[in-house]
Order: structure tokens, then sequence, then C-alpha cells
């Protein structure tokens, strides 16, 4: 058995250091205080934010205290999920899973669909015209094609429409790897025919006529949400503070007239570091931020916790669970998923980050953690520079994203190929 090590005070202790290749039992002589310090002690009730998670042998979950963890100790026969990011309202463990070596980038949409609700099946011959938008000579032309059919199943109508839209594509110069995307086929369980492209190439993909844009079913959307200074804003919350700083330190704006505390405004730009350091007009956020990363923090920080707009809308495990299995039958024979960040992470069994998560995990102290323990564990780190998908939808052409650049939330083109990630409830 291993011998209790003996500490004549807490200073010698504390100065000893914490092990990290064996467990520890000390005591402190002074006050005969007791201490045990273990290495890769998994826990199965109380995990903290940045914990490493695993699965045991019999696929329990176990937690390993940050502090200790040392995946080389950890036994062969666990698995690695992730990092610890707190509890889910009824006690699951919300972990985000990092066992990976990287992770990939989808586009949000992956397929672009139209429906045909008026196709007349009497077996004479009727005109249909539609308008859709190939690229070419331009996205922002609308093609017409008016084109025959004469038919008494949706199949049939379909096969006509096929035909029209190859004929005109081939018409204007299109290759053979358009011309391969793009069909209609029979949706007998909706009384309708859908018009398809089976690769969503550019956001002006919802302008058609005759047709309607289904791409988006009933997914909810919402374009804003409110910063903690109390102003709504469309993308100009900040998520990481210290990647802001760089960017906007350099990038930000020059104030022509004063700025009150708590006044920057919607989708304003944060001031420059040197007008925040020098400007006149700054004078009474520099007296009260006292620094420019406080600045940042209190005027463009993200008041999640309201619920208000984006942060409204169901929540990633629910986008996922709902819209992320969700196919369409391609050209070629195959399926493709229809939202494709989704899809991913709906088959890794779990779900795609939201906007409530990006939050959590993009602040800088929390990010370190997770990268901390990411590291610990050879996977993969979120650098604060990555563009990557959330889980909501922004608008008919965008969804939400974090945006490396600025290091805020923004919606973009749903067309944009990001990186995505999965958090799981466990």
């Amino acid at each position: 058995m291993k011998q209790i090590e003996q500490y004549n005070d807490a200073a010698s202790y504390n100065s000893a250091g914490k092990p990290t290749t064996e467990s520890r039992v000390a005591n402190i002589k002074e006050g005969n205080i007791s201490k045990f310090d273990g290495v890769n002690v998994p826990t199965t009730d109380t995990p903290v934010f940045g914990d490493a998670v695993y699965l045991d042998e019999s696929g329990n979950k176990v937690a390993i205290r940050k502090e200790v963890y040392n995946r080389s100790l950890v036994p062969a026969s666990w698995t690695y999920k992730g990092v610890f990011l707190g509890y889910h309202k009824d006690g699951r463990w919300r972990t985000f899973l990092g066992n990976y070596s990287s992770l990939p980038s989808y586009k949000y949409l992956g397929v672009c669909q139209y429906a045909w609700t008026d196709a007349v099946l009497d077996g004479e011959e009727h005109s249909k015209t539609i308008g859709l938008r190939f690229g070419l000579p331009n996205w922002d032309t609308t093609q017409s094609i008016t084109f025959t059919y004469t038919a008494t199943t949706l199949a049939q109508a379909a096969a006509a429409c096929t035909a029209a839209i190859e004929a005109k594509l081939t018409e204007l110069g299109a290759s053979a790897a358009t011309i391969a995307e793009w069909w209609a086929y029979a949706d007998e369980a909706n009384s309708r025919v859908i018009v398809q492209r089976d690769d969503c190439t550019d956001y002006r993909f919802y302008n058609c006529s005759g047709l309607t844009l289904i791409s988006w079913g009933d997914m909810p959307a919402s374009d804003n949400y409110r910063k903690v200074n109390g102003k709504s804003t469309n993308y100009r919350g900040l998520m990481n503070f210290a990647g802001a700083a760089s960017y906007w330190g350099t990038n930000g704006r020059t104030p022509d007239a004063n700025v009150a505390v708590h006044s920057e405004a919607g989708n304003t730009n944060p001031m420059s570091l040197s007008a925040f350091q020098s400007s006149p007009y700054a004078a009474e956020i520099r007296a009260y931020y006292k620094t420019y990363e406080a600045y940042l923090r209190g005027e463009f920080g993200i008041q999640a916790l309201m619920k208000v707009g984006v942060f409204a809308l169901p929540d990633g495990e629910a986008l996922t669970a709902k819209y992320g299995p969700m196919m369409a039958p391609t050209k070629s024979g195959g399926t493709k998923a229809i939202y494709t960040a989704l899809n991913w992470a709906y088959l890794q069994v779990g779900h795609l980050w939201d906007v409530d998560e990006g939050v959590l995990m993009m602040e800088d102290a929390n990010l370190a953690v997770i990268n901390a323990t990411q590291t610990k564990a050879g996977k993969v780190i979120l650098a604060n520079s990555s563009y990557r998908w959330f889980a909501e939808r922004y608008n008919v052409i965008s969804a939400w994203f974090f945006d490396g650049t600025y290091r805020g939330l923004d919606g973009t083109n749903v067309t944009n190929t990001f990186q995505v990630g999965a958090v799981a409830l466990l």
C-alpha cells in the first residue's frame, strides 16, 4: 500500500504541486488535514466545465478532472467523447464532441427545392412557365422556361419539366455537370412536383417564378438578437473578445460625436483602440470602462439569457433532431442531406452547436479551458479565427455563424462552406 505523504504545513504541501502520474494521499501535520489528490479519478455525478468526458468499457459516462487529466493513464477500453460544458436542464451532460483530429466543413443547405403544385393531370396538353436561376449568364438573371406537358401522373409531369430544364441549360451553354444537377420528380405524398438542384451553389437560389421555394419547409428563422447594453443588432455582437480586440483595435471606427456609456447602438462598429484611448468623444466611455476589452464586452457582448431573436428559436438539439435526418433523392439515383451541416452533427449522435453554446464556448476564458483539455486529449482545438456554422437559421438566404474575422455572431449565405461541430447531451 502506498504510504501517506507527510507535509508540515499547507505551504509545503502547496509547493510540492499536484501529482501527474499517480494518485497521492497526503497529511498536513499542521491542523491534521488529510488530502486526496487523484490522477484520472472519474466522477459520474459532479463534472465541472472543462473536464474530460469518456465512456467506459460498459458505455457509462465518466468525467476526469481537467486539472489532473492525463490521457496516457486512461484505460485503453475507454472512449474519449470530449469536453464537459455544463448540465442540461434535465440533468444530461452537455458535452462538446471533441474526439476528432480535425472538424469538417460543410454548406448549411445542401439542395435547392421548389414546388410545382398546379400540374393538371387530365391527359390533355397543357402549358407551364417557370423561372429559375442557373448562374447563366449570371446569378442575377432569372431564366424563363415554357413547356407543354401531357400527363395523368405527377411522374409524367415531372419528366416533362426535367426535359425542359435540360433543354434550356443546353441552350445556355451549361456544363454537363450543371445539367446533371437539375431535375424534377414526383412528390406523391404532398401531391406536387419538386424541382431541384442537387447542389446549392449561390445565395440567390431563392428567386423563382411559377414555383414555390420550399427549401426551408417549416424551419423557423430570426435575424436579430440583443447586446448586453440593451441594443438590438443583426450582426455586431461579439463572442470572442481577444480576437475582437485584435481586429477592431485596428479596424474600428473613429467617432465624430460623443459616445455615451451603453449607447453603442445596433450594427455600429466598435471604435478603434486609438479612438478609445485618445478621442475626446470617447472620454465618458474611457472613464467608465478603463480598458478597451472591457468596452468591447460592455457595449458589444451578447445578451443570450434574455432569449430574444435568434436566442428564442428552438435550440440545436431540437433543430438537429428534426431537420438533420431530412434527405432528398438525387438525379443520379442516390440521396443527399437537405441540411448538410445539421446532418453531419445528427450522424455524430449529437447536435450542431447552437448560438447559446457558441456564446459559452467562444468566450476567451472558456475557449482556453476547452482547448487545454482537447490538447491533453490529443484532439482538435478551436481557433478563434475559424468560421463555423450554428444550428439556427437567419433568413431566406442565411444561417447564423461565428465570424472568424470580426469574432462575432452574424448571418451569412447558406451556400458557404464553414466548419461544423457537435454537442451531445449524455
